[in-house]
């Protein structure tokens, strides 16, 4: 275990891969797991399958998580809601100004905080403002509202992994 306070660890990386996303450890708390992932030095990837493209803008690497990167467990306690996107669909007209270079972001203001809005009562209801975090990964997007910033615990991942596994989060 790396720490309980991997937030600037995790602002830090450049291609996160997700793991896994599960409801718990208690009511109204959602779990995201991300693995870093590195670009894999060595080894042929083959090319893109297209000479052309492949003299346009080079041969592609592979992005892979490797022993030694880090999985990070990150838990957003009182949770109002949270959308899962596929990172096909993950960039709107509204992310072009947006600083893009941390995986995890707060925003003050979006337009999924305005859909909860006008679709809930979340926001009469709470005492606290709601936040916007978004979790932008290589495979999804994750945004979650929730009312404070998020646990961050990081551990490397050795050899043997065997992934990420969902409900075991740890307990406060």
């Amino acid at each position: 275990m790396i720490g309980t306070d991997a937030t600037g660890l995790l602002s830090a990386e450049r291609f996160l891969r997700f793991g896994g996303l599960a409801a718990g450890p208690e009511f109204d708390t959602v779990t995201l797991w991300v693995d870093s992932a590195e670009i894999a030095e060595g080894g042929d990837s083959g090319g893109s399958g297209s000479a052309l493209i492949d003299s346009l803008i080079g041969i592609p690497k592979e992005i892979d998580t490797l022993p030694g990167c880090l999985r990070y467990s990150i838990v957003f306690r009182d949770c109002v809601t949270y959308a899962w996107r596929d990172e096909g669909f993950a960039m709107s007209d509204e992310d072009e100004d947006e600083d893009q270079s941390s995986p995890i972001r707060r925003h003050d203001s979006s337009a999924f905080l305005d859909y909860i809005a006008r679709a809930t009562d979340a926001l009469d209801a709470l005492e606290a403002p709601l936040l916007h975090f978004s979790v932008s990964t290589l495979d999804a997007v994750l945004d979650v509202a929730c009312p404070a910033p998020p646990e961050v615990s990081a551990e490397m991942i050795g050899p043997d992994d065997p992934g990420p596994k969902p409900g075991s989060a740890r307990r406060r």
